[in-house]
């Protein structure tokens, strides 16, 4: 059985999600130019994974606001 969540909730859920997604998509341009500026291989691999965590949180924020606020 769902759980009703009342739109009002589910606005402010979603206004809250939208934020930190475009945070998370702000640190990804931010990681990615330093991953272009840097030449050690074992820094680069840091950052590589770096990138790889902040998409995989890209992804479960987006499929959240998707299922629970109808967005």
């Amino acid at each position: 059985m769902a759980v009703r969540i009342d739109r009002v909730q589910k606005n402010l859920m979603r206004t809250r999600l939208e934020d930190v997604l475009a945070a998370h998509k702000d640190l990804g341009e931010k990681i990615d130019t330093y991953l272009n500026d840097t030449e050690h291989e074992e820094y680069r691999q840091f950052w590589e994974r770096l990138a790889g965590g902040n998409q995989e949180n890209i992804k479960v924020v987006s499929g959240f606001m998707v299922r629970k606020c109808n967005r």
